[in-house]
């Protein structure tokens, strides 16, 4: 199983959001990041990158 780290705006640990992202999904408008044990993480952004070999997610915040 793949799991990722999300983080604001750029990868560095001041800045991680959810560790263990097994899902992203978009609602409404806004990004969706559900974690291994089912917690959801709602936020606005878009999706900056995503690198699935270093298991990182980097998301746009305003």
């Amino acid at each position: 199983m793949c799991l990722a780290a999300a983080y604001k705006n750029k990868q560095s640990p001041e800045n991680l959001i959810c560790k263990y992202v097994s899902n992203i999904g978009f609602q409404g408008g806004k990004i969706v990041l559900t974690d291994v044990l089912g917690e959801e993480i709602s936020l606005e952004g878009k999706l900056s990158a995503v690198d699935l070999v270093k298991n990182v997610v980097v998301i746009e915040c305003a």
